[in-house]
């Protein structure tokens, strides 16, 4: 059969092309061929896909060569004349054809090579009617086949034309041609979120495989296909801050569904219910911080003498407004919670609801759902009711207001510091932590000149709300523990010490090893806040957990059946945990993020520091004692752990957090930064 095929003109595959050259011979059972360009190949028989015959036999390779130009030339013009769409619909569809059977159904003269050429060549472009087969025959699509691949194509057409335009958008984007103040298209605008999702979720973004093809990217996200994200986003008017592709990665969700929003009015406008109405009269306030529009909790004080206060603790009321099939309960659920950081928050439920609706907010008629509580000179507090009102807080103080009235001792205000302050002793006894937090206000109104304050959250107005909201919490679990009532309760465990606390010394994470608080739907204790039983009960405007338990809580004081099961609650006993767990990581980097802004702009002065442990490769992580920030450092030398310097801060980076420091050498008159003076 090689024989055959010697002094043949021929078409062949190489690299999975077609080539043109000349059968010269055959040595080791392979052809050798000359192909129109290059040196001489050896291949198997069936890499030959088209030979044919010349009316005369060349004298050698470069007679062939000029042959099979001329009949390429007449081939190509033939090939314009085969219909191929004819020729599909007087064949049989699903059967496989050979070239010659083909050429004599459809040739006039089917002998003739060149002619033969010409509907060969006309097959092997076409990628529509006929299907290629490894055997070099050919079977026409059916009409089903056909539809599909119609739809492939323009989806290719598409995909091009997309490249196309997403070359020339990107050109526009360097170049300037499209900036901050351009208008842009519904397609461009699709883009630039498509890049939005690459930059948060990178190689588990769906726009992935598509993007990083057309971009020419390969397998991953690097800092340099990273920047330029950033870069096209910033110049299209669409900067990400860094905060933001904090929250983004952490599945933070910044837009409220459409069927969320529809709801907003309807919710809006409900009347509220005829209830108990909690007189005007009664002393009822909100204490939070200066910044708070989603007032969630309140207090009224009953009544009051030396002996005891009658207090009500008021938590705003969904439940009358939002049941589980609404878009609202959906949309919380698949937000779990509102997020904090200095840039502002992302609240679970929808501005207009969170800090106005279901605020509240002074002067204003809410429903509430009121626990009213007997307090003690003993440091108890007694359970009396728990019943939906409607109540009217006085006036939203802020944790500064309302220390300033606790100084003052006017009314109640001192009794109510006072018996507190025994609860706290009390839980106390029973085993609770008592750690220094530190925590502080950030105005970064001017991102060039960053204002880190401290803020006291061991002030008597803080350990007030932390009480109340702590009886709160632990009389409902109380509750749905004594009627077996589906519920999601907080536990902790016991703290083991770890490290003896030194006189003069307070409490602090170094000295305890505790394990974290766990959501489950089993009851148990709260070692660290010295409770039998805790539910998260006093912010559902906040977080989804709160939100479940007051739906459940309104059964059960009602004695009817629960809304949820012990299954539903397991489900989001997890999905709270694990979600709550990747928002408290992105909180805290965000203000890690904004300190170390901070000190960008404080190079060069001295921070009090602790030598917290060495790192690998001659790092050490330090903590900045005033800014409560733990970050690793270079060129600090060696030091033991646990041990106090003074350190320059020489250079700042903020991906990754990392510091370049010298220790100040003892007896150096400097002074470290102090709380009050961070701005």
């Amino acid at each position: 059969m090689l024989e055959s095929l010697i002094n043949h003109y021929c078409v062949f595959f190489q690299d999975h092309k077609l080539d043109y050259g000349w059968v010269e011979g055959i040595q080791k059972n392979k052809l050798i061929i000359v192909p129109l360009q290059g040196k001489i190949i050896f291949l198997p028989e069936n890499r030959v896909a088209f030979s044919w015959r010349g009316k005369k036999l060349p004298l050698n390779a470069v007679q062939a060569h000029e042959t099979i130009g001329q009949h390429l030339k007449q081939a190509e013009q033939y090939k314009q004349a085969f219909e191929l769409e004819t020729m599909h619909s007087l064949l049989e569809n699903g059967r496989e054809y050979s070239l010659d059977e083909l050429a004599f159904d459809f040739l006039d003269d089917p002998k003739n090579s060149v002619y033969q050429l010409g509907l060969f060549l006309a097959l092997r472009e076409d990628s529509f009617w006929f299907k290629h087969n490894r055997n070099l025959t050919y079977t026409p699509r059916t009409s089903a086949e056909l539809e599909l691949l119609q739809v492939q194509l323009v989806r290719q057409h598409e995909r091009r034309k997309r490249a196309v335009n997403i070359q020339k958008w990107i050109k526009h984007l360097e170049s300037g041609a499209w900036n901050a103040d351009s208008e842009i298209t519904a397609e461009q605008q699709i883009w630039l979120d498509q890049l939005l999702n690459l930059l948060a979720d990178g190689t588990d973004s769906p726009h992935w495989k598509e993007m990083s093809s057309l971009l020419g990217w390969g397998t991953s996200i690097g800092p340099g296909e990273e920047n330029s994200l950033k870069r096209w986003l910033a110049k299209a008017g669409a900067p990400v801050s860094a905060s933001r592709l904090t929250l983004l990665r952490a599945n933070v969700r910044e837009q409220f569904t459409e069927e969320a929003l529809s709801e907003v009015e309807r919710v809006s406008n409900l009347p509220l219910e005829n209830i108990e109405r909690i007189s005007a009269k009664v002393p009822t306030f909100t204490i939070d911080a200066e910044k708070t529009l989603d007032y969630d909790d309140a207090f009224s004080v009953l009544e009051w003498s030396e002996g005891e206060l009658i207090v009500a603790i008021h938590i705003t009321d969904l439940s009358h407004a939002i049941q589980p099939e609404d878009p609202l309960f959906k949309e919380a659920e698949s937000r779990i919670s509102s997020v904090y950081s200095p840039e502002g928050p992302v609240p679970m439920l929808p501005d207009l609801l969170s800090n106005d609706t279901f605020s509240l907010k002074a002067g204003e008629d809410r429903a509430v759902l009121s626990f009213k509580f007997q307090l003690t000179g003993n440091g108890d507090w007694n359970l009396l009711e728990v019943a939906p009102k409607i109540a009217r807080v006085q006036k939203n103080l802020s944790y500064e207001q309302a220390d300033l009235l606790i100084k003052g001792k006017q009314d109640f205000w001192g009794l109510l510091n006072k018996f507190c302050m025994k609860a706290f002793e009390l839980r106390l006894r029973k085993g609770a932590l008592n750690l220094t937090r530190k925590e502080f206000n950030f105005d970064i109104s001017d991102p060039e000149q960053i204002c880190i304050t401290p803020l006291n959250r061991n002030s008597p107005a803080n350990r007030i709300i932390e009480e109340l909201a702590i009886a709160v919490n632990r009389e409902t679990g109380r509750l749905f523990k004594a009627a077996d009532f589906p519920g999601i309760y907080r536990t902790q465990a016991s703290f083991e010490l770890i490290k003896e606390v030194e006189d003069g010394e307070q409490l602090s994470l170094e000295h305890i090893q505790v394990e974290p608080a766990r959501l489950t739907t089993i009851s148990g204790t709260h070692a660290g806040l010295g409770c039998e039983a805790y539910m998260h009960t006093t912010s559902p405007i906040r977080r989804f957990a709160d939100l479940i338990t007051q739906l459940q809580l309104k059964m059960l004081i009602k004695e009817e059946d629960p809304v949820f099961s012990t299954e539903d609650m397991m489900h989001w006993a997890e999905e709270v945990s694990l979600r709550q767990r990747k928002y408290k990581r992105a909180e805290r980097e965000i203000i890690q993020y904004w300190k170390l802004r901070y000190l960008q702009q404080h190079l060069g002065e001295i921070f009090a520091a602790k030598i917290r442990k060495g790192l690998p490769n001659n790092n050490t992580e330090i903590e900045l004692i005033e800014l409560d920030c733990t970050v690793p450092v270079f060129g600090l030398g060696v030091f033991e752990e646990g041990e106090q310097l003074l350190l320059r801060i020489d250079e700042v980076g903020l991906e990754p957090p990392r510091l370049g420091v010298h220790a100040q050498a003892s007896g150096s008159e400097v002074s470290s930064q102090q709380l009050g003076n961070l701005k």
